[in-house]
């Protein structure tokens, strides 16, 4: 519904004229004194746009449709499909970026062009994995192979999920782990990016009480801050004491974290990324 509304609302901002397909569901609304519209009338009068009388393109773009809800998720794909429909007097034309999901691949029609990023962008991450495999961990050899190999097969064209996984490896490697039990833990890890962020937040739930109270506070700073944060204003951040134990100032000085990049890294669990060098 929120999609619906978002899209809706874009296309009346940015053209007035296209005002009179909202008019008879808005008589319809005050009529029913209702608080928001229904889901059937958001796709009734997104739907009316097949017809819209303009020589001018719609672009609908859309990110993320596997994150969408499943129950819905199906209908309003056909919905789009009958949109740019080459039959309709309106030019529609609907970009939709999606990972794979069955639903996609049934609603989907040969005559709709699908770019599979997977087969677009497997060089780049061959070569992002080797860079980090080789420079980062050390790999070398069979296992060097197996693990590109493994992280290309499995990535489906997504860099945001290599980049957790080289963190997670990182950190496998920093405990002292050989070659071959660093292979086995990327082979561990989910293929999902849903159930890999799973997977590093039950890491920080478990974790020591003190750490745990610091990963709360990074989050809270960098999630509620109107600009990003620099290294050193988190160091400060963090150091600040509660007022109710004594000499502030004096607490504050010695609170303030010496390997302020490594805490960082390790209480916000791969979640927080640091922009050039820590200190």
């Amino acid at each position: 519904m929120n999609m619906l509304r978002s899209i809706l609302y874009s296309i009346l901002e940015q053209d007035e004229s296209t005002f009179f397909h909202f008019q008879k569901e808005l008589r319809n609304f005050r009529r029913r004194d209702l608080s928001e519209w229904p889901y059937d009338t958001l796709k009734k009068a997104l739907s009316s746009f097949a017809d819209h009388p303009s020589t001018k393109p719609l672009y609908l773009i859309l990110d993320a449709m596997d994150e969408s809800e499943d129950d819905d998720r199906r209908d309003v794909i056909q919905l789009l499909c009958r949109l740019c429909a080459k039959e309709n007097p309106c030019n529609i034309k609907v970009f939709l970026a999606s990972r794979p999901f069955a639903e996609l691949n049934h609603c989907i029609r040969e005559s709709h062009h699908v770019i599979k990023m997977q087969d677009e962008n497997t060089g780049d991450i061959s070569r992002f994995a080797v860079d980090f495999l080789t420079r980062d961990l050390k790999l070398t050899g069979k296992i060097l192979d197996e693990a590109r190999d493994y992280i290309v097969e499995n990535a489906q064209g997504v860099f945001v999920w290599v980049g957790l996984v080289r963190n997670e490896l990182h950190h496998a490697k920093i405990t002292g782990c050989s070659d071959s039990v660093v292979l086995e833990v990327l082979r561990d890890l989910p293929p999902e990016l849903e159930e890999l962020y799973e997977q590093m937040f039950s890491r920080l739930e478990n974790g020591l009480p003190r750490d745990i109270e610091v990963g709360i506070r990074l989050f809270r700073f960098v999630l509620f801050a109107l600009r990003p944060l620099t290294v050193e204003e988190l160091r400060d951040a963090l150091a600040v004491p509660d007022p109710r134990y004594g000499n502030c100032y004096g607490n504050f000085l010695r609170n303030k974290m010496g390997e302020i990049g490594r805490r960082i890294e390790h209480c916000g669990s791969g979640f927080l990324e640091i922009k050039g060098k820590p200190p």
